[in-house]
């Protein structure tokens, strides 16, 4: 009897604890906090929906992790100019973000006197051993906002995360005029995500997930700065930040790789973006394979379109096809599995890896290796209004989504060949900048309960992931 009493205490402690953990992702109401990261200038981007907005609140960046907030009266100081965004990144109509001096924010004062010093009231967090480094107020009245901020992002911090961390870099705390923290948020990581959500999602299909993708996911530089080394071939051929692996630990699951064949080269098979040539394919390979083994994600590994090198044969496919089953080996989700298998059938075989390949023939001749390609959804546009109009109606009169097949909307705008030749766009950084905190709003409000793929430029400067992992959740209640 005593026993059957410590297994029921022991349930409904587990049932409490778990309720804390996803009681903001399962619930859409209540205030929820975003850190993002700017694309062109890699800045700090801070959102909020469904906050208060009542006078005296405000929004306030720290490096550690705040436990609490006390104002103090300082002097006033002669402010920076405020930081006005051109990177068409940011909603509401409320006051721009101002740079921080000395570890808090104040405004123009033009009322002054040379006889009095005049107090304004800050905040310090932690008892003052926590320096804010950035101060947003709140537009009355406006629940939902988005900021580009001032402060700059190292990725060096992103290349150190491992499977272990959960928050590094920056957080953001929504508070009173009390100082009391309503909700508060970090920079993340989601190594595990999808395991830490078998429970409630283990009977699914991969097509029953909202899952994050990225676009060209093989186009990145390591240890690249825009702001220094960007040119007119760079602004329009990288399309992410985090390499592989940082891009997989930030919550991806599903990879866009484009696949080159360059004969006279050590590494004959390279990612390339258009003609332009990428990472080495057994660069990206590596790191997936690592974090497979060292997380027990289930990846979608899309290959499509072949721009280089394959030509009208097969040849080319057959050996990159033996390579990737030399490469992959054991992690190769076999076909027979098919689509429609369930997320807990696929780690019962502990084959996390499928080869989604955009070629019927070669399907055909390797069954045993080779998953049919994800339905890609490009819309080709080059305007906010065209991407908006595209993805709701592909979302409208969606007749795929009673298929078993993946299907990926491509949410991120295309310039056209002379757009290219003539920077018409200011790169593909601005192009991400001005449309992904839409997409973002966009999925969250309204898109996500349908959403299977979702894939992006620059994904770190979008909330798919966490809109991804809260439809999840709340799957298992819809």
């Amino acid at each position: 009897m005593v026993g059957k009493i410590l297994q029921l205490a022991v349930a409904i402690l587990i049932v409490s604890w778990t309720t804390a953990q996803t009681e903001s992702y399962e619930d859409p109401n209540k205030l929820k906090v975003w850190l993002t990261i700017s694309a062109r200038k890699r800045f700090i981007e801070v959102s909020w929906s469904n906050a208060p907005a009542n006078k005296g609140d405000q929004l306030l960046v720290t490096k550690e992790d705040p436990h609490s907030f006390k104002s103090k009266l300082m002097p006033k100081q002669t402010p920076l100019a405020a930081f006005q965004s051109d990177e068409g990144s940011g909603s509401g109509e409320g006051p721009p973000s101002y740079v921080p001096i000395s570890g808090f924010t104040v405004k123009p004062d033009t009322k002054s006197s040379s006889k009095e010093v005049e107090q304004e009231k800050f905040w310090v967090a932690n008892e003052g051993t926590t320096e804010v480094v950035a101060a947003i107020k709140p537009s009355q009245g406006l629940s939902t906002q988005w900021f580009t901020t001032g402060l700059p992002f190292d990725y060096a911090l992103s290349r150190n995360v491992t499977i272990r961390t959960s928050c590094y870099g920056f957080w953001a705390s929504y508070i009173d005029s009390e100082g009391t923290i309503l909700a508060k948020t970090c920079l993340k990581v989601f190594p595990r995500w999808m395991n830490e959500l078998k429970s409630k999602i283990g009977e699914m299909r991969l097509r029953d997930l909202f899952i994050p993708g990225s676009h060209d996911s093989g186009s990145y530089r390591p240890n690249f700065d825009p702001l220094l080394r960007e040119s007119l071939v760079t602004k329009y051929a990288l399309t992410q930040d985090d390499d592989i692996r940082g891009q997989l630990m930030h919550g991806v699951r599903y990879l866009d790789i484009r696949v080159g064949y360059y004969r006279n080269s050590p590494d004959p098979f390279y990612i390339y973006h258009g003609i332009t040539k990428q990472r080495p394919l057994q660069e990206v390979i590596n790191q997936v394979r690592d974090f497979v083994y060292e997380t027990n994600e289930i990846i979608i590994f899309g290959l499509k379109e072949f721009p280089v090198g394959f030509g009208k044969g097969l040849g080319v496919h057959r050996l990159l096809i033996s390579y990737l089953r030399e490469q992959f080996q054991d992690l190769i989700a076999h076909p027979s599995l098919t689509w429609r298998a369930s997320l807990r059938d696929i780690w019962a075989r502990r084959q996390n890896v499928f080869l989604a390949y955009d070629h019927e023939a070669m399907v055909e001749e390797f069954p045993e290796v080779l998953f049919g390609s994800v339905e890609q959804r490009w819309g080709n546009k080059q305007t906010w209004s065209q991407l908006e109009t595209y993805l709701r109606n592909v979302n409208d009169f969606d007749a795929s989504r009673f298929s078993s097949r993946p299907v990926s909307d491509m949410a991120e705008l295309t310039p056209e060949t002379w757009d290219v030749i003539l920077d018409k766009h200011g790169g593909l950084r601005k192009m991400a900048d001005n449309v992904n905190w839409r997409i973002s709003q966009l999925y969250r409000n309204e898109l996500g309960t349908n959403a299977n793929i979702v894939s992006a430029d620059f994904i770190r400067g979008t909330t798919l992931v966490e809109t991804a992992i809260e439809y999840n959740t709340r799957k298992i209640y819809m």
